[in-house]
């Protein structure tokens, strides 16, 4: 469990299918995660069947997820990519595997301290190696990561620019996506406050908010800033209507978080200048992508065109739009997918498929709930700060690239230890965690 979640954030695999023929398509990468996952997965169904002579469990969500695994696998059958297909949607069942496996795994509180503490410890050495990579304004990548780094020189125009920094993946985005998957839950444990957390639990957390902190700010990713801060309007809503924060108390933490901010943009004002400025035509490519896209689907909205099949598609229906363009720059944007990741789903897999998907992930962020069976403050907020960082994702993968790549692994991990919480760290209903008296006693 420890090297698992230790190793799941690092981009270090080897192209078993690589994801290139004639067309893009993800293809399959096996990592150390992925072979810990399969020893781990095997470990326990075995001594589940065999030696405690138990079935499988398989909860409504793990249904839903196979599922939906299913549709993948219809959609890699019908796809004209072939074997390429059939190896993306390998690669895609493993990240359904690890929701699957975490969920049931973590089945007591020493196992799920030990994917936290692993989680923990990886992230703050995430920050020495960004630190690194920020100190020598190179964007290096891990070694044996499948591809070279993709951060460096952002400009805005002009003669100003600033530095994105990569961390342990090979593109800033990828860094941001892995700090709002961590970055919440350490909000809400460190918001519940040093009465109600174990304060060796509440100081790691309250150092590992300040380190995805400071490592989301670095990136520059605009998509990251808002899926955060849609996840931590999430926690404080929360806490504010159990009782937990007082109005005085979200008002001071509402005032200490506009000082830090501006004092980060005094220090760093590059993150103004990403909201204001030219951002190398990386919006104006966005908005290509999603008209390609729609264009795509005009003509395969039930079932899309199979799954990995986007670029060949791309290809087969060019939008409109694009005769405004450059010959070079469509070359370039065609070895693209779209930056929506709803929008690839129903290209690929169909419109129908991705309404399911959308929902599946609202039921990911809806497991803590009924709040009042939770008994356990510390438990109580993780599972809070979990569904946050799901929330989060909702708007996140509307933003950014996402495939059958790490990002998609640590966001069906991430759901996996939730579930796993939710299982096995709540109690039956009682009364509702309060942390102070309601206004009105």
């Amino acid at each position: 469990i420890t090297l698992l979640f230790f190793t799941a954030p690092l981009d270090v695999s080897k192209a078993l299918v690589p994801p290139l023929e004639r067309f893009y398509s993800p293809g399959l990468y096996i990592s150390p995660t992925h072979l810990l996952l399969l020893a781990l997965g095997a470990v326990w169904a075995l001594q589940r069947l065999f030696v405690q002579r138990q079935r499988l469990p398989f909860t409504r969500l793990d249904a839903m997820a196979a599922a939906f695994l299913c549709v993948v696998w219809v959609g890699a059958l019908r796809s004209q990519q072939g074997m390429l297909a059939i190896a993306s949607a390998v690669a895609y069942s493993l990240a359904v595997l690890a929701f699957y496996v975490v969920s049931h795994v973590l089945d007591t509180p020493q196992r799920l301290r030990l994917a936290l503490g692993a989680s923990a410890a990886v992230l703050l050495l995430e920050l020495v190696w960004t630190a690194g990579q920020v100190a020598t304004r190179t964007a290096f990548a891990l070694p044996g990561a499948k591809a070279g780094a993709a951060g460096g020189i952002v400009t805005f125009g002009g003669t100003e620019s600033a530095f994105r920094p990569t961390g342990f993946f090979i593109h800033p985005n990828a860094l941001a996506h892995h700090m709002s998957l961590i970055l919440l839950p350490a909000l809400a444990l460190t918001l519940m406050g040093p009465k109600h957390v174990p304060k060796r639990v509440w100081w790691v957390a309250a150092a590992v908010l300040v380190a995805s902190t400071l490592m989301l700010l670095l990136s520059l990713s605009r998509g990251g800033w808002a899926a955060v801060v849609l996840g931590g309007l999430m926690v404080v809503a929360v806490y504010t209507r159990q009782h937990i924060l007082s109005l005085r108390q979200l008002g001071a933490a509402a005032l200490g978080a506009m000082f830090a901010l501006a004092a980060t943009i005094a220090v760093y004002p590059s993150i103004v200048l990403r909201l204001t400025r030219p951002d190398d035509r990386s919006t104006e490519s966005r908005i290509l992508l999603t008209d390609q896209a729609l264009n795509i689907l005009k003509h395969h909205p039930w079932l899309g065109v199979g799954f990995g099949d986007y670029n060949r598609a791309a290809y087969e229906f060019i939008s409109p739009s694009w005769g405004s363009i450059s010959t070079d720059y469509q070359q370039m944007l065609l070895q693209l997918v779209v930056h929506n990741h709803y929008l690839l789903l129903a290209v690929e897999l169909g419109v129908p498929a991705t309404l399911f998907f959308a929902w599946m992930l609202w039921r990911w962020v809806c497991m803590p709930w009924p709040l009042n069976r939770w008994q356990e403050p510390a438990t109580f907020a993780l599972a809070i700060g979990l569904a946050a960082a799901m929330l989060a994702q909702m708007l996140f993968l509307s933003s950014d690239n996402y495939y059958a790549d790490i990002r998609v692994f640590l966001i069906w991990l991430t759901a996996g230890l939730l579930q796993a919480l939710c299982l096995h760290h709540s109690r039956s209903p009682h009364a509702p965690i309060q942390m102070v008296p309601p206004r009105h006693a």
